[in-house]
């Protein structure tokens, strides 16, 4: 149609180079309209001026962002959130570990000396007493050697009383009983170090327990050399475990402080404790900090060392802060900030936060105990959306 005009436009043009300056005239006025509806029917074709066609009279770019998606949300359905309702609480509710059960009193019995095994008296598990013979060499030469050295021993402390005499009588010199004296100990020094050597030739529990561990070479007849752990015995009436704690959390726990102790072979319920230590610096490799938990062996002998077992340390009271879920923080550009629930919109806002410690985190400013935060859908709400948030719990009771 544009093309019709526009040749009846031409046509008309050539018909009248002919006529009359007030031809020409008339002419320049009719191509004025012609021009002006062409323009018209191009701005129609290409949606029309702007303004139209688009909701409270913006363009495209507008219409895609900008304040008319902002003025639409109201015209959208609600999202479905998850929300927390804010509460006090403290930081830290208990302090959870685990690792291995070790007997609260162990020894291990090393050889002092070598030689042919002549007697065993133990095995692998069983329950010995402190003092008990475990294992015994061929000590006939020590036993020699001991009984001689006893004689001397013996010999000089006769001597040592006879210049005692002397010396009372003003028979001897103060040389003479300082002498026999000297004599006299150098003769019993030697007597118990012949006594000892003897004594080491037959390995004795130190403590009443059961063998955890037992060397196989440890047989009547065989040949041990000296620094050999022959036995290591626990004493699993009393037990004992150590966990490491993160340098958040060591600054909760203290000596004395109680523990729930959970071993399987145990059944479900926890066995009474306390923490015996913490240690005064970390671990160089791991950087966490050893504590010590012990408590009273209440299953019997199904407890070994060596098990695995889990610990829930009662923490030191903490004071009460407000508290929020480390799910419900946004980080962007520097700043940290939530989305409040605010009737029935999600409104952004931004906060200032302390301490942390798992999934709990300190606010120091800019919520108020009672507001709801957003949990879930973060990354697709704005500020000012239409939300129906479905409160979950309140921050200070959520682990």
């Amino acid at each position: 149609m544009n093309k019709r005009l526009l040749r009846a436009f031409q046509s008309r043009g050539h018909g009248a180079r002919s006529t009359t300056t007030t031809c020409r005239r008339d002419w320049s006025i009719g191509s004025v309209a012609v021009v002006l509806l062409l323009v018209a029917l191009t701005l129609a074709g290409c949606g029309g001026p702007p303004g139209r066609g688009r909701p409270g009279g913006r363009d495209a770019d507008t219409a895609a962002t900008g304040d008319w998606l902002a003025g639409d949300r109201g015209d959208r359905p609600p999202r479905a959130i998850e929300a927390v309702e804010i509460g006090r609480g403290s930081l830290v509710t208990r302090i959870e570990g685990s690792g291995r059960i070790a007997g609260a009193r162990e020894a291990t019995v090393v050889t002092q000396t070598q030689g042919v095994v002549q007697r065993v008296a133990f095995d692998l598990g069983g329950v010995v007493q402190a003092g008990d013979l475990l294992a015994a060499f061929d000590d006939r030469s020590e036993r020699l050697a001991m009984e001689q050295a006893r004689a001397q021993a013996e010999s000089a402390a006769v001597e040592l009383e006879a210049a005692r005499r002397r010396q009372e009588a003003g028979a001897a010199s103060a040389v003479e009983l300082a002498r026999a004296q000297a004599t006299a100990s150098g003769a019993q020094a030697a007597y118990q170090r012949a006594r000892n050597a003897w004594e080491e030739r037959s390995l004795r529990a130190p403590i009443a327990g059961r063998v955890a561990a037992m060397d196989p070479r440890v047989t009547e007849g065989n040949f041990v050399p000296t620094g050999v752990a022959i036995a290591r015995i626990v004493d699993t009436r009393s037990l004992q475990m150590e966990i490491a704690v993160g340098e958040r959390e060591i600054a909760f726990v203290a000596a004395g402080a109680s523990a729930e102790i959970f071993v399987d072979v145990c059944g479900d319920e926890a066995q009474p404790g306390r923490v015996r230590s913490v240690a005064a610096g970390s671990d160089l490799s791991t950087g966490s900090f050893p504590v010590i938990v012990e408590w009273a062996n209440r299953c019997g002998d199904v407890v070994r060392s060596g098990m695995s077992a889990s610990v829930r340390i009662v923490p030191a009271i903490d004071r009460e802060v407000l508290l929020i879920p480390a799910a419900a923080l946004i980080r962007r550009q520097g700043e940290t900030f939530v989305f409040v629930v605010e009737n029935g919109t999600a409104a952004r806002r931004v906060i200032e936060i302390g301490r942390r410690l798992g999934n709990r985190t300190e606010v120091t400013r800019g919520l108020s105990v009672g507001e709801q935060v957003a949990v879930s859908a973060l990354s697709a709400l704005a500020d000012g959306d239409p939300v129906e948030a479905t409160v979950i719990g309140v921050s200070g009771d959520l682990r």
